[in-house]
């Protein structure tokens, strides 16, 4: 529980106005990555090289482990191949899926237009001009 301690002060800590680093951060340890905190000076040089924010893939003693790099925090997220999966989920319910229901939406209000045929949209029919902007 002590290891969870400071990722869950994170992620209660973290402003309502995200990244695009610290999102992926957040869905990746809500799939179950695990934070490691290099601490010897090898560890740190190979955090440098890895491509920082980018999830990379990696096969270490024949697992397979995908690892996303933050050198600005000391950081790096560690997770198999399940859990590589989750997060996959995690992002399409987070941020397609929402997506996809407002293009639903814009459609049916686009649609709804239409059966006016346009002519009483904002730019268009009896009703246009300076006295109803």
């Amino acid at each position: 529980m002590k290891r969870h301690l400071p990722i869950l002060l994170t992620l209660l800590l973290l402003p309502a106005c995200t990244t695009h680093l610290q999102r992926k951060e957040q869905f990746l340890t809500e799939a179950g990555f695990r934070a490691v905190t290099p601490s010897t000076p090898a560890q740190i040089a190979h955090l440098h090289s890895l491509p920082q924010g980018h999830i990379t893939q990696v096969t270490h003693k024949g697992k397979q482990l995908f690892l996303l790099a933050d050198s600005k925090k000391n950081l790096l997220l560690v997770g198999s191949n399940s859990q590589y999966e989750k997060y996959q989920h995690i992002l399409y319910t987070k941020e397609v899926e929402p997506d996809i229901a407002n293009e639903k939406a814009i459609k049916l209000e686009q649609a709804d237009w239409a059966d006016w045929g346009g002519y009483y949209g904002p730019m268009g029919g009896p009703f246009y001009g300076p006295m109803f902007y």
